[in-house]
């Protein structure tokens, strides 16, 4: 598969009238005449303080879930001269450096995404409704040169707690409006992991712990065998059997809040059940000087120090709550380690998601993503690309056949001394990435299904 069949112009960098926090983001876009460096090696640099928006809001209690999707607020991909583009799922109608299309991950990864997952079906659980997912889904899939996924032809449906197509929930209050960059961000992921895969969008009423696990429950009742949860919160439950379905797949969050301390990182619930497996992020960057031609490090934006807090990094875990699996081998955390793999999160590397409710004039909507909510949907993607959900059993198949079928990830952390952000184990390892399996990146990112 290639990339660059389609030149573009210049990134026209936008910046947002609003801060990294404590304000809806449906903020106005004003055209400042900047523009983005171009680095070459995918990575974006942050043009201003305050450059990224953690979507949702830490909940002020464990009644309440988080999502895990965060946008640049300094800089939005331009597709220009679009009349002129020609779709095509080898190729990325954006210019490199303003995120990354679906042939990217694809590549980086080396999944056969493009042959393989007919058949297949993942699950989205999400909060709210989100009145134009199918719309502005199918703006992502055409521009994308994805085969289109409609309601039309039952390969998306969408449907409610209970697993009815009607009612469908109302759309979140003000405070609650970034699920509807979550929802965007998990369904164009999935179909750039898995474009021939069905998707079934699950929307929960509200946020709230109850609605959100029985979302998870009916979702493994429609035939999905892959669910994809993007969202959680702490403290730290005890295993719960809504997330132990045999023979499905369900993949969670490690969460964007770091190894531990300030901003709820450590361990949370779902990722760190035992028969869930965990999701964390990496920072990916195109790299030359290696036969891969991609490199990771740990997801860590704090450490750039911009935004003074919610930029991210992602999750870790030694569980306080949940005892080790029979199949977790590493020696230093006596519970259930958490994360088990990892894949692309960075928001300095983001991923270009299709979003018309978010202060835009379509077609002119699309946005850079991260957080461990992409990461999470790229691999419920890669599990269906897979197809080997009757051979799983929680994490057990990865952890039993990682070996030759990962890019084990070697340097980085998720703490910052400076903001408070210290490792809530006192295990190495937890929070600081090794040779071999490590907290933040677990045994490391997909290269090929054979670990799936």
């Amino acid at each position: 598969m290639s990339r660059g069949i389609v030149q573009a112009l210049p990134i026209l960098a936008v910046i947002i009238l609003s801060a990294c926090s404590g304000h809806s983001s449906t903020g106005s876009l004003i055209p400042q005449g900047s523009y983005a460096q171009q680095t070459g090696d995918g990575d974006i640099p942050f043009l201003t303080a305050d450059p990224v928006r953690q979507l949702c809001p830490t909940p002020g209690t464990p009644e309440r879930m988080q999502c895990f999707a965060s946008m640049r607020t300094d800089v939005t991909p331009q597709l220009t001269l679009e009349s002129q583009v020609q779709s095509d799922a080898e190729s990325c109608p954006f210019s490199s450096g303003q995120g990354y299309c679906p042939i990217d991950l694809q590549t980086a990864y080396a999944i056969p995404s493009l042959t393989r997952g007919k058949g297949k079906a993942v699950a989205i659980v999400d909060a709210y409704g989100y009145h134009h997912a199918a719309a502005d889904l199918a703006m992502y899939r055409k521009t994308m040169g994805l085969k289109p996924c409609t309601t039309g032809t039952k390969c998306l449906r969408i449907v409610n707690q209970d697993g009815h197509s009607s009612p469908l929930p109302q759309e979140p209050p003000a405070s609650q409006q970034g699920w509807l960059g979550e929802q965007s961000l998990d369904l164009d992921m999935v179909s750039a992991m898995c474009p021939n895969c069905k998707i079934v969008l699950v929307q929960t009423k509200d946020n709230y712990t109850n609605d959100l696990y029985a979302g998870v429950r009916t979702a493994g009742t429609l035939g999905p065998k892959y669910i994809g949860v993007s969202w959680g919160g702490g403290p730290e439950g005890s295993d719960n059997p809504i997330f132990h379905q045999p023979g499905i797949v369900i993949s969670a969050a490690a969460g964007d809040n770091g190894g531990g301390g300030r901003y709820g990182g450590g361990p949370i619930q779902p990722c760190t059940y035992t028969y869930v497996v965990c999701v964390g992020g990496t920072h990916l960057v195109r790299d030359s000087h290696n036969t891969r031609g991609w490199h990771e490090t740990v997801w860590n934006d704090w450490t750039l120090n911009q935004c003074g807090g919610p930029c991210g990094a992602t999750g870790s875990a030694c569980s306080k709550k949940i005892a080790k699996p029979a199949w977790q081998n590493d020696q230093g955390c006596h519970m259930r380690s958490a994360a088990d793999t990892s894949a692309s999160a960075s928001l300095r590397a983001p991923v270009i998601v299709y979003n018309s409710e978010i202060g835009c004039t379509p077609p002119n909507c699309f946005w850079d993503f991260g957080g461990t909510s992409a990461s999470t949907q790229i691999i419920a993607g890669i599990y269906a690309v897979a197809g080997n959900a009757a051979a799983q059993h929680g994490g057990e198949y990865f952890w039993q056949h990682h070996r030759g079928h990962v890019y084990d990830v070697l340097t980085g952390n998720n703490l910052d001394q400076n903001l408070g952000v210290i490792c809530a184990s006192t295990v190495k390892y937890i929070c600081t990435a090794r040779l071999g399996f490590d907290g933040p990146t677990g045994w490391g990112t997909p290269h090929g299904i054979g670990a799936f």
